[in-house]
């Protein structure tokens, strides 16, 4: 059964039950259109968040990944300087010997 066959069913019994009582709450129709407006919608938010919720995982993977490139990146850089001053030491010994 549709969302919009329990809606049909749910209104036709409210205007049967409305004939029926002296007192009528006028809010009940206004409540009950409310509440199926935000059942129609409820499976749509409930899918963009599980669409959020995983764009959210898959950003967490790149950022991951970025930090771990820029480790790989300072240790890299790090042994570059090493290596400028094992070059700079050998130039300067090689300098000294001539």
């Amino acid at each position: 059964m549709q969302n919009k066959d329990v809606e049909d069913i749910v209104f036709k019994a409210l205007a049967e039950y409305s004939h029926k009582r002296e007192v009528w709450c006028t809010e009940i129709d206004t409540i009950t259109k409310e509440a199926f407006a935000a059942h129609r919608v409820q499976s749509i938010t409930e899918l963009q968040i599980k669409n959020l919720e995983r764009h959210l995982e898959d950003k967490d993977e790149e950022i991951w990944q970025h930090k771990k490139a820029i480790e790989n990146l300072r240790g890299y850089m790090g042994f570059l300087e090493s290596q400028i001053e094992q070059l700079k030491f050998r130039l300067d010994e090689h300098e000294r010997n001539f």
